[in-house]
């Protein structure tokens, strides 16, 4: 499992290096407002992905032991059509996002949960390594089209980072459809009650999993169409930046969380998978809390020299957001731990309340205060989300809070392990 965590996180943070650099590039190049243009597009192509998901999200990793995948797949590609052509429609009523960018955002949006429909596929069948490739795509040709576009063609309009999105959304399916080939065989063999099983279990599990991730994804994004109607593309430019680089932290969470999800989902021991996620978050806690702390103390003008002065305030916003981010690991793993085990109720319940505490401070404290407002309202979110989240996970495995937080041993141990492993590389080498 070890190798399989290091690979993930891997490619994870080959991946976190590849967006810092697209973000460096979108900064300096298409400036500040340019950022806020492309974090609001990125922004609603996610919301898109979540509704996408009801039928094609991480349900899939849970179904794809239990169901033909043939049969997944089909359902779940149909699913994106829909959501797609009425994301459309939605988009053209309301105003949240440019007009002449909405038609891109939901073509986009349907490739896009077409690859990650695939990817969730091969992580169901515990192929987590061929899931990180089709993910690990979509930035390297993200951010390789950017380069031809803003140094090659001189070209620094935001137009050049959907054209971008398309290259990469389309060589990910590509790529993706090859690695489950194979479990695409039996496509003629479905049975009209087989169908009738999926589309329930389907629809039944990913309601309640999406209606958590809906109002997580409030919780985290709000703000940015809060920002952006109050305070204009720059502000929300510069916010989107400390937002991303603070989250990268959660690289090793996220990377743990992928693997305990596909050990969970492919187990009926209950206790193994409560002391899975224990012995995970006391490691993601510490290796977060590591990470956390010189990111904030960096001074502003580094960010500056990285991004130019307009984002120079980027360490307060990351200040702002470390107290949520340190805590949110507890709710990060407990909340994989309650959708392996099929208890998706339990995770929109967590987000939820943490969408009431933006609700209630989000719509006065960002139009008062700015990034700065959001940032703190942010932090205010996860740490609810996550005191709600192991609230449940104590009454389920009997913990005290404390049992989660990593100790001297725990330390001495990991400190061990990282030895032992990197002596037997050495050993191998020899």
């Amino acid at each position: 499992m070890l190798n399989k965590v290091l690979n993930t996180f891997s490619i994870k943070f080959t991946s976190a290096l590849i967006n810092l650099l697209m973000a460096i590039l979108i900064s300096r190049y298409l400036h500040a407002s340019g950022k806020g243009a492309q974090s609001i597009i990125l922004t609603t192509i996610s919301f898109i992905l979540i509704f996408a998901n009801i039928a094609g999200g991480a349900t899939l990793v849970y179904l794809t032991p239990r169901f033909k995948v043939s049969i997944l797949v089909i359902t779940s590609y149909l699913w994106s059509l829909i959501v797609g052509v009425l994301s459309y429609l939605i988009l053209k009523i309301t105003n949240l996002v440019d007009a002449n960018f909405i038609i891109h955002i939901c073509i986009l949006s349907v490739i896009n949960s077409f690859g990650a429909i695939n990817a969730n596929i091969l992580l169901g069948r515990e192929k987590i390594i061929s899931s990180n490739i089709v993910n690990f795509v979509q930035p390297v040709i993200t951010v390789l089209s950017l380069l031809i576009f803003i140094f090659i063609f001189k070209n620094t309009n935001v137009s050049i980072y959907i054209y971008a999105l398309y290259f990469a959304y389309v060589i990910s399916f590509i790529i993706s459809i090859l690695l489950i080939k194979t479990d695409l065989i039996d496509f003629f063999k479905i049975k009209i009650t087989e169908f009738k099983e999926v589309l329930k279990s389907m629809f039944n599990y990913g309601f309640y999993n999406q209606l958590g991730h809906v109002t997580q994804f409030l919780n985290f994004r709000i703000s940015y169409y809060l920002l952006n109607s109050y305070h204009g593309e720059k502000s929300l430019g510069i916010y989107s930046n400390g937002v991303s680089l603070t989250e990268a932290i959660w690289l090793v969470s996220g990377s743990m969380a992928m693997v305990q999800y596909s050990k969970i989902v492919n187990t009926n021991d209950w206790k193994y998978s409560q002391q899975l996620t224990i012995n995970l978050t006391k490691i993601s806690i510490l290796i977060t809390l590591i990470a956390i702390i010189p990111m904030v103390l960096l001074p502003s003008e580094f960010y500056a020299f990285i991004y130019t002065k307009e984002f120079g305030s980027i360490n307060h916003i990351m200040l702002c957001l470390a107290p949520g981010v340190l805590v949110y690991n507890l709710a990060l793993l407990t909340m994989h731990y309650f959708s392996g085990t099929g208890r998706y109720y339990i995770n929109t319940l967590a987000s939820f309340y943490g969408l009431i505490v933006t609700g209630l401070l989000g719509f006065w404290a960002i139009p008062k205060y700015g990034i700065y407002g959001a940032a703190l309202v942010a932090s205010c979110s996860y740490i609810v989300t996550s005191i709600v989240a192991f609230y449940y996970f104590r009454k389920d495995s009997g913990i005290k809070i404390v049992a989660l937080l990593p100790n001297l041993n725990d330390i001495t141990y990991y400190i061990k392990t990282i030895k032992d492993i990197f002596t037997k590389k050495s050993d191998h080498v020899k």
